[in-house]
């Protein structure tokens, strides 16, 4: 996210300056999560490499022995069922570090914890198709949900309104100090005055 872009919108150097640093604060946590998946893939890549080693050296000892064929058969099961295991951590991770992913590049902001909570878990429960590293439909998902739950949802802020402060008559701006509102005023109202002098004098003349 873009200072430039947040600026357009009118909105305050203080209120700017909190997105931005929250925004920075969410990419750092993304960070980590990528630095923490990262290190769980390097533990299982070699606990998978150490599970091969095992079998290829039970491999060449095996012989005709049935106790070694059994113990064999047992590693391989072994290695089989903790190999899809390791897999499915892995996806697992990937699918959630995809989610959270989501909500803050999309600035998905919830009424409340348990909201996003819920929110996540619909996610999950719709399984939607992981793409190099995008949930596939997400957009449309977003829609529906909020659509069927728009309060888990916290309320779009409209856009600053930029108020001028020319012309005469109305309340002056909020942000502008009363006596500079009221010089306005009266500098209007001699403007007006003086113009109405020069008609009639031109009428005459």
């Amino acid at each position: 996210m873009k200072r430039d872009f947040l600026e357009g919108l009118g909105l305050e150097k203080e209120t700017i300056d909190k997105i931005m640093a929250e925004n920075g604060a969410d990419l750092e946590r993304e960070k980590a999560k990528t630095t923490q998946a990262k290190a769980d893939l390097t533990d299982v890549q070699a606990q998978l490499s150490q599970r091969d080693a095992d079998l290829k050296a039970l491999q060449k000892t095996a012989g005709d022995s049935e106790e070694i064929q059994k113990q064999l058969n047992e590693l391989q099961e072994k290695y089989t069922t903790e190999t899809e295991q390791y897999k499915a951590q892995i996806a697992e991770r990937d699918y959630a570090d995809a989610i959270t992913r989501s909500i803050s590049t999309k600035s998905l902001k919830f009424s409340s914890k348990s909201a996003e909570k819920a929110f996540i878990s619909s996610v999950k429960e719709k399984k939607l198709e992981l793409k190099d590293g995008e949930l596939q439909g997400l957009d449309d998902f977003i829609k529906a949900q909020k659509e069927a739950d728009p309060d888990a949802f916290a309320p779009e802020k409209p856009p600053a309104r930029v108020v001028s402060g020319s012309g005469s008559g109305g309340e002056p701006p909020k942000d502008i100090p009363a006596n500079v509102a009221q010089a306005k005023e009266m500098g209007a109202a001699k403007a007006a005055s003086m113009k109405a002098s020069n008609d009639v004098l031109q009428n005459y003349l």
